[in-house]
């Protein structure tokens, strides 16, 4: 439970029903999505099939990432509160540092939510397209609200089993590819494809970096693990195993789903489909039923993906307002669901406002959603390892002596973590292209920084004014 100035406040509490397989499943569910089944086709656009050694890059530093994490989790006393990370921040960097890594978290599922929404809305609309995508966006928030209400328990069982489809189809059809590569019950394609269409890296090497944004935007979620802790029934045991396990298997998920789909389909045309390029893939097999399945299995990723968002934000938000940071009846739960019912309602809303603006000003609103997401999301993953080596220098040899799990090759795992996401921050001025923000012109996708940063001084200014009418002392694990 937490505490307030020696005040138990026994309305803020959550359950501890989650195991290391919800953890887990929690993870790739919200970490598989569009941004892969649907959006791989960007990324492969922007480097060729050299995208492979950008999913490799972005791979590696996430276990890296997830490595940090999973270090400050095991040895922190703040391991198993929810919120975990934005804490190690606010411990490490200063109060204003802690409340911006998770608000800019929060955002950042909150928009994420809500392109899934409308992702899901959208392909959906190619089955039905009678009813409005926005309709549908709505209808899945609203499912997704429900199933967050009803308790921690129920949610994670409802997600375990919608990542563990997706997850077991997407295996499904790398063995499929794998048999059509090696021309076992198909007409062989080889790898052909690989070089084919202007070689491995028809866009030259440097577009192997250009496309870090976007392929980070599709591993991350990862982390989410370490918002989940309060919940779970032993956490220093399971969310540093689920922060790492699920770091590599979504890693090689990725790499050898975008090898196999590459060797199937030539690049060109999976970065020009209209459709989910592994839907097109399938179709070009001829393996009809599949294609048909993995079709859903679009949709349940964008609906496991916005169940894990909701999640996620909703504890963040709870998170935060029992830091006091936020009124306080956001961080009070149900006193026999022990879910924050407010917290989650916030949320929902806030998704479902995303996705409608998404949807109904794709040429303008829609930047802004993806723009403030992508940026959330990386900036978490910059503070994390910051965090981690100067929690390490602040606690001294003491404290470095006694780590119960250290990340390895430390000083180098951190650094290149940094260094990785900063280039992929930066980078995004460099890219072919520009933007246009009122009178000014940004060069590349730097929109998405300018945006992010302008979000990041507002909530500032909030921090250092407004937010303290809220502040009811410093919260500890009781």
């Amino acid at each position: 439970m937490a505490t307030y100035e020696g005040i138990v406040h026994e309305t803020q509490d959550l359950h501890r029903r989650l195991r290391l397989r919800h953890l887990i499943m929690l993870s790739v569910g919200g970490t598989i999505a569009s941004g892969f089944f649907l959006f791989i086709g960007s990324a492969i656009g922007i480097a060729g099939p050299a995208v492979v050694i950008t999913f490799a890059i972005v791979g590696l530093v996430s276990i890296a990432v997830m490595a940090c994490l999973a270090e400050l989790s095991v040895n922190s006393p703040v391991a198993a509160v929810a919120g975990s990370f934005a804490i190690y921040a606010r411990d490490t960097m200063g109060g204003l540092v802690g409340f911006l890594t998770g608000w800019n978290y929060w955002l950042a599922w909150v928009m994420g939510a809500a392109t899934e929404s409308v992702a899901a809305g959208t392909y959906f609309h190619t089955f039905r397209p009678e009813i409005p995508i926005w309709i549908v966006a709505g209808i899945i928030v609203a499912i997704e609200m429900v199933v967050n209400l009803v308790g921690v328990l129920f949610m994670g069982e409802y997600e375990f089993a919608l990542s563990m489809l997706k997850t077991v189809v997407l295996a499904i059809f790398v063995v499929i590819g794998i048999a059509a590569i090696l021309g076992i019950g198909f007409h062989g394609t080889g790898v052909g494809n690989y070089t084919a269409h202007g070689g491995f890296a028809p866009m030259g090497a440097g577009a192997v970096f250009t496309a870090l944004f976007t392929v980070f935007f599709a591993y991350v979620g990862i982390e989410l693990v370490g918002i989940s802790a309060e919940e779970s029934v032993q956490p220093e045991r399971d969310v540093p195993r689920a922060l790492m396990w699920t770091a590599a298997l979504v890693a090689v998920l990725f790499i050898v789903g975008s090898l196999v789909l590459m060797a199937i389909v030539p690049w060109k045309h999976v970065a020009n489909t209209s459709i989910s390029p592994f839907v097109d893939a399938l179709n070009g097999l001829h393996v009809s039923v599949i294609a048909t399945i993995f079709n859903w299995v679009v949709i349940l990723a964008s609906l496991s993906s916005v169940d894990g968002g909701l999640y996620t934000a909703s504890r963040m938000l709870f998170a935060l307002a029992r830091e006091g940071h936020f009124p306080e009846a956001v961080a009070r739960t149900d006193p026999r669901r022990k879910v924050p019912t407010l917290s989650i309602a916030i949320t929902s809303l806030c998704i479902f406002v995303g996705a409608v603006l998404a949807y109904f000003y794709p040429s303008s609103a829609y930047v802004f959603v993806a723009s403030l997401s992508s940026f959330g999301f990386l900036f978490a993953w910059l503070m994390i390892p910051i965090a981690q080596m100067l929690m390490r220098r602040q606690r001294g040899e003491l404290y470095v002596q006694t780590l119960k799990w250290r990340t390895p090759l430390y000083p180098l795992t951190p650094i290149v973590a940094i260094v990785a996401v900063s280039i992929a921050l930066i980078g995004q001025f460099f890219v072919p292209g520009s933007n246009t923000f009122g009178p000014i012109t940004i060069p590349g996708s730097g929109l998405t920084i300018v945006v992010g940063l302008i979000w990041t001084l507002i909530w500032a200014a909030y921090y250092l004014t407004l937010a303290r009418g809220f502040r009811r002392g410093t919260p500890s694990p009781a």
